[in-house]
């Protein structure tokens, strides 16, 4: 779609009259056809085998996401066009998925190449849609936007790291109550009070600020000890933060030699639905030496923790458990504690005046706001939109000294 082709203005939901509506991400909607504009991280690769599909559902779009025998992945729209079944259900052939209904089978771009018992030139004239894919930082990313996909977005610090670890959960409510998560620097002295964040010494409240980057938003933290945490934040959906290295701890256990490194985080918030959104985690960890084998499966157990913090963080909800348990409940405890506060909030946040009620702390709440209502705003009147691009060196820091 080109920038200069006018939208029409759509309206929030359980928001003030006039609010730009960024909640919403479904096809044809106008957040939707912004945030198709970019690449997104929707897969971990590992978890698609050679001659595998898999049913995922991206801003509300179904797709069937499968690896040709040969490796290469693939992306097209989950429904066959000749009676709807999920084409995910199928076989891989090669770079073809063909549907288990009655055969007919699609390459990477959607075109129809084989109809068995049906007239010969048909399917010529069948096409679905095929999207554009990339594997990289150990996820697949996929393009759903029209036309020419942008440049692929790379990110050399992780590339460099000693290692990495790539992870991918879903939380069950509105995709843009937890990027808003990522501007509210007050909630990490709350929320995180007890987890591997604590050696931020929250108990000395910070002075909060945030402005405008090339690529978004930088978050500042300024502690009085003069130590500043600093979160950048990039357009549409991706943040950048460092955390404790004792964050894969379990209570009780000690530290190692590794984690003595601090972890930094590049993470996306990619839409499933208007009520779930998967949250894309890649942690890299700069260290002398490569990581030990107890480093790795330390690493390993805390991925794998992310069911326990989901089961913890329910039952805090439910009332079953003491918010001040989590710390003792689960391995994963930042992810159990911001589900609460975020999932609490509503599936989807009512943010209607009077009902919410910011203030002087809330000073990333309003600049997000109000860089996604401009971006909205002239992508629906058919303006040119902002160019966002990290700036080399562009970088979050923790807050202590790392």
């Amino acid at each position: 779609m080109n920038e200069h082709t006018k939208i029409p203005m759509q309206q929030a939901p359980l928001a003030d009259p006039g609010t730009v509506d960024y909640v919403r991400t479904g096809p044809g909607t106008l957040a939707g056809t912004y945030m198709r504009r970019f690449w997104h991280p929707i897969y971990c690769s590992r978890d698609l085998e050679p001659g595998r599909s898999k049913p995922l559902t991206i801003m509300s779009q179904k797709l069937a996401l499968y690896r040709s025998q040969e490796g290469a992945v693939h992306c097209v729209d989950n429904r066959c066009a000749h009676r709807g079944a999920m084409l995910s259900t199928g076989w891989v052939e090669g770079d073809v998925i063909r549907c288990p209904y009655h055969g007919w089978a699609y390459g990477p771009n959607g075109q129809c190449v084989d109809q068995p018992m049906e007239i010969a030139g048909f399917k010529k004239n069948i096409r679905i849609g095929g999207y554009p894919t990339q594997e990289y930082l150990g996820f697949i990313w996929v393009y759903l936007g029209e036309g020419d996909p942008p440049e692929f977005v790379r990110y050399p610090e992780w590339e460099k790291a000693s290692f990495v670890s790539p992870q991918i959960d879903t939380r069950a409510c509105n995709w843009f109550q937890n990027i808003e998560n990522y501007q509210d620097e007050a909630h990490v002295w709350f929320t995180h009070k007890r987890s591997a964040l604590e050696g931020l010494d929250l108990n000395a409240l910070p002075k909060l600020s945030c402005e405008k980057t090339p690529w978004g938003l930088r978050m500042v933290a300024k502690k009085q000890d003069g130590n500043e945490r600093i979160v950048q934040f990039g357009m549409p959906n991706v943040c950048m933060f460092m955390v404790h290295p004792d964050n894969i701890k379990r209570q009780g256990e000690e530290s190692t030699r590794e984690e003595t490194m601090w972890q930094m985080f590049l993470d996306y918030r990619v839409p499933v639905d208007d009520e779930t959104h998967l949250q894309v985690h890649t942690i890299a960890t700069f260290m002398n030496g490569p990581p030990s084998e107890e480093y790795k499966k330390r690493w390993k157990d805390f991925a794998n923790a992310e069911a326990e913090a989901h089961d913890v963080a329910q039952r805090v909800l439910r009332g079953e458990l003491h918010y001040d348990q989590i710390a003792e409940m689960c391995h994963h405890v930042p992810l159990a504690q911001d589900e609460v506060v975020q999932v609490g909030q509503g599936v989807i946040a009512d943010r209607r005046r009077g009902i919410e009620n910011l203030g002087a702390t809330d000073v990333g709440i309003v600049a997000i706001r109000r860089l996604y209502t401009e971006e909205l705003t002239a992508l629906a009147e058919g303006r040119p939109l902002r160019k966002f691009e990290r700036p080399e060196g562009l970088l979050p820091k923790g807050g202590a000294d790392h």
